[in-house]
């Protein structure tokens, strides 16, 4: 059984790009393809760890208008018995034609009749397009609504949150529709917490992440906290370009922060280790955040914006956070600085979030995603089908 997983890759080390990175490991690993073919942009940025079971192949140029068709050659001369696309509605480029493009590749593979698997982590017809600043003023909202048509017409789609499944499932009903939360990347492995405070913030930088908001609150705390640290890592979003220059720029004078840009895969524990807080100040959300299941499997409390996405991901998966108004610098201050004067509630939350990420296993991330390759090769009528190996059968 061969494998083709269009994704962002090797990736911006936050978001869908680390996504894709981590369940196409599982996939290689998981014994069942004899070939897995990573099919890619080509301004990959990270350098990371590339299993040697997985092939790499760069299969577009990030805003072009012709992805759309570039997608589809590229798979013609692959020969996939199946393919996966890992979408966020920006991973093809700034350009709303370019992704458009990007995803009318899905309707390019359904006519080569290839079973086709479609992870959508955001949708966009929910989201507060004005707070994220999408682009396309009034006509926003239709592209919105046309992407997440295109996206539904695999044989399979497979959302990160079942708020957004069951939002689809009363509404769509020609595809198949599956709930497959992010979950933990790895086994939990809970860090001893730091005697130094120390916040992060460890997102996809852009306007609506919060990251103003944050430095404003901790501007503050630091009056009452003078030793206290605050550290800022992640690639900038591909939408709005010189954005971290200019918000470092603006706070350069306040003391405490680090500013890292993009984190390697291989740093990634050492950053969670140095926190104490991790913080969501998110102005906006598009879907679920892979930063909670971090700070979940790392053992890290986290304080994060009262956004309708972000909770529906915490009550879903069973994790505990400290919720705060949204865009309410006062009250970012006064969550914060309760987390800090109260070590209980942050071991507390922790010991709660461990449990959820022992609960949420890489592996039954992996075995979810077999399931959805199945159905989709019964949807097409594939003679083919993929056996689940032992380990990845269902325990009490």
């Amino acid at each position: 059984m061969r494998l083709a997983i269009v994704t962002p890759y090797p990736p911006s080390i936050t978001g869908i790009g680390q996504y894709g990175y981590h369940v196409s490991r599982l996939l290689a690993y998981s014994g069942v393809f004899s070939q897995v073919t990573v099919l890619t942009g080509h301004n990959g940025v990270a350098q990371v760890d590339v299993p040697h079971l997985i092939g790499i192949e760069h299969g577009w140029e990030p805003d072009r208008w012709r992805i759309g068709r570039a997608i589809p050659e590229a798979l013609a001369r692959i020969q996939p018995d199946l393919v996966w696309f890992n979408l966020g509605v920006s991973i093809f480029g700034r350009e709303p034609l370019a992704n458009l493009s990007g995803f009318m590749s899905i309707l390019g593979v359904k006519r080569q009749r290839l079973p086709c698997v479609v992870t959508l982590h955001e949708l966009p017809e929910l989201a507060d397009l004005r707070a994220l600043h999408a682009p396309g003023g009034f006509l926003a909202r239709y592209g919105a609504r046309l992407l997440t048509n295109i996206a539904t017409r695999g044989d399979v789609t497979c959302l990160t949150t079942r708020h957004y499944a069951d939002w689809l499932t009363r509404r769509r009903n020609a595809t198949s529709l599956v709930h497959i939360p992010l979950g933990a990347y790895g086994t939990p492995d809970p860090l001893p917490e730091t005697d130094s405070p120390e916040l992060l913030l460890f997102t996809t930088l852009a306007p609506f992440k919060g990251v103003e908001l944050l430095l404003q609150a901790f501007q503050t705390l630091k009056e009452s906290h003078p030793g206290l640290k605050l550290t800022i890592a992640g690639a900038e979003h591909v939408r709005f370009p010189g954005y971290m220059d200019r918000v470092r720029k603006a706070y350069r004078n306040v003391d405490g922060v680090r500013w890292l840009g993009q984190v390697p895969e291989s740093e990634i524990r050492t950053l969670f280790q140095r926190a104490q807080l991790v913080i969501l100040p998110y102005l906006a959300s598009t879907g679920s955040s892979s930063v909670l299941w971090q700070a979940a499997m790392y053992g890290r409390a986290l304080v994060a914006a009262d956004l309708d996405d972000i909770r529906s991901a915490v009550n879903e998966a069973g994790l505990e956070v400290t919720f705060f108004k949204q865009g309410n610098v006062h009250n970012l201050v006064q969550t914060i600085r309760a987390m800090l004067l109260l070590p209980e509630c942050r071991r507390t939350q922790t010991q709660t979030n461990l449990a959820a990420a022992r609960r949420h296993r890489p592996q039954d991330t992996c075995r979810a995603y077999l399931r959805a390759f199945n159905m989709a090769l019964e949807a097409c009528c594939s003679p083919k089908r993929i056996s689940l190996p032992a380990r990845f059968e269902e325990t009490a």
